[in-house]
C-alpha cells in the first residue's frame, strides 16, 4: 500500500477550503484506487468542514499538530481529543518549522507521539538533516541520534502503524527534491534501525519522503525501493495540482 498525502501548512481559509473539497468530489474518482491511500492535513480550522465530506470523499484526515498533554491552561493549543473529534487519524508531528519558529526539540516530539499513539491517531513523524550529508555513515548516526531521543521508550500494538516522513530540511521549499540514491539510501537505513533496533514489524513502519515534492519529481520518487509514498507541501495546496500528483499513482 502507497500513502499520498499533503499538509496545507497555514494556508486556505474555509471559502478555499470549501473550493477544494468541492473540486475533490468532482475528481474523486482518482482517489479510489486499492493501493494506495490518499491524505489531507489542513489548517485545524478547516477540519470541521473536512468533516462533513468523509463518507464521501476517499481521503484520510489529519492534523498538523496536537498538544503533549490531554487538556489544561494551554491557551492557542489544541488536544489529540479535540482533532479526533474532528475526524482526524493521523497527526502531523516535529515538521523542520515547529522546531525553526515554535522552538520544538526531539524530546518534545517523544512526548506528543505518546499522546498520539494514546489516542489511536496515527502520529505522521517528520525527520530530517539539517544540512545535506554526502557520507552515508555520517548521515545515518545524525538521523538514529534523533529517532533514539524521538521514539525512546515507545512500542505500538501490532495492529497499529507509525508514518516516518523523511523530510530532510535542505530539501523543504526549494526547487529540487533530494535525489534518488539519496533518499533510497535513508529509506533503507531507517527501515532497518526501526526492525532491528526498535523491534517494529515491517507492517507497522510507513516511510514516505517530502521535501520538494512536485509533478516533475513525484512519479520518480514513488518508484523508490522500500518507499512507502510522499509527502507534499506547497505544490498541493492547490485542489487541481494534488489531484494531478494523484493521478500519477499506479501509471
Amino acid at each position: 500500500m502507497k500513502w499520498i498525502g499533503t499538509s496545507w501548512k497555514m494556508n486556505n481559509d474555509i471559502i478555499k477550503t470549501q473550493l477544494y473539497i468541492d473540486t475533490l468530489l468532482k475528481n474523486k474518482k482518482y482517489l479510489k484506487k486499492k493501493n494506495f491511500n490518499f491524505f489531507i492535513i489542513p489548517p485545524y480550522t478547516s477540519l470541521t468542514t473536512f468533516q462533513k465530506y468523509l463518507s464521501r470523499i476517499p481521503i484520510i484526515l489529519g492534523s498538523q499538530n496536537i498538544h503533549h498533554k490531554d487538556n489544561g491552561q494551554f491557551t492557542g493549543e489544541i488536544s489529540a481529543s479535540m482533532v479526533k473529534s474532528c475526524g482526524c487519524k493521523i497527526v502531523e508531528i516535529g515538521h523542520a518549522e515547529r522546531y525553526k519558529y515554535f522552538n520544538e526539540t526531539d524530546i518534545l516530539v517523544n512526548k506528543k507521539i505518546i499522546q498520539a499513539i494514546k489516542y489511536n491517531l496515527i502520529p505522521l513523524v517528520c525527520i530530517g538533516e539539517e544540512k545535506s550529508i554526502s557520507n552515508i555513515s555520517s548521515r545515518k548516526k545524525v538521523l538514529i541520534k534523533k529517532i533514539k531521543i524521538m521514539f525512546k521508550n515507545i512500542t505500538i500494538d501490532r495492529n497499529k502503524k507509525i508514518i516516518l516522513a523523511y523530510e530532510p530540511v535542505w530539501a523543504i521549499g526549494k526547487d529540487h527534491s533530494a535525489n534518488i540514491s539519496y533518499v533510497s539510501e535513508i529509506v533503507k537505513i531507517i527501515r532497518e534501525y526501526f526492525i532491528e533496533k526498535l523491534n517494529f514489524t515491517q507492517n507497522q513502519i510507513i516511510i514516505i519522503y517530502g521535501g520538494s515534492v512536485n509533478e516533475s519529481n513525484a512519479k520518480n520518487l514513488l518508484k523508490i525501493n522500500h518507499l512507502d509514498g510522499i509527502f507534499i507541501g506547497r505544490s498541493a495546496i492547490n485542489a487541481t495540482n494534488f489531484l494531478n500528483i494523484c493521478k500519477l499513482a499506479e501509471k
